[in-house]
């Protein structure tokens, strides 16, 4: 899924000026989240707990991959960190790395990602869990489909 973020020349030229000012920490993207994130909270992982989630991203857990990077399947264990609110616990999940591309433009469309899907809450839309921004880490947690996506079951 691609969002468009679309600014004016002046928008443009200022932020060419002024530099990059996107969020580089978990609570600069709950700032530019706004007050959405109250009611549609999103769990900052780190990319240690990534690491456990997927078992070190392993090969053999590979779902699929794309122009983004890789998605993982993974398990959110009961154990991963005291007071998580998640259940049910161990949740399967579907981790998707962003294919290390920390260019102004990669790193804005993840955001959009991050805001646009934190946002919905719809019966029919995978839901987005979590994400990690740490170091040069952007990544994407939802909720694992078993059965696919929508695009593998109507053209397989």
């Amino acid at each position: 899924m691609y969002i468009a973020l679309s600014e004016s020349p002046k928008e443009q030229e200022r932020e060419r000026r002024e530099g990059s000012k996107l969020p580089s920490n978990p609570e600069e993207v709950e700032d530019l989240r706004g007050g959405d994130s109250a009611a549609n909270p999103l769990i900052a992982f780190t990319f240690e707990e990534l690491k456990i989630i997927t078992a070190n991203f392993r090969q053999d857990r590979v779902l699929g991959g794309g122009g983004f990077g890789n998605v993982y399947k993974g398990f959110i264990p009961e154990d991963l960190r005291e007071g998580l609110q998640i259940q049910p616990l161990p949740l399967p999940v579907a981790v998707k790395v962003h294919d290390g591309d920390n260019s102004y433009q990669g790193h804005r469309e993840w955001l959009a990602e991050v805001i646009f899907l934190g946002q919905l809450s719809h019966p029919n839309l995978v839901k987005l869990i979590g994400y990690c921004c740490q170091d040069d880490h952007r990544v994407l947690i939802y909720e694992y489909m078993p059965r696919g996506s929508v695009e593998n079951n109507l053209f397989s």
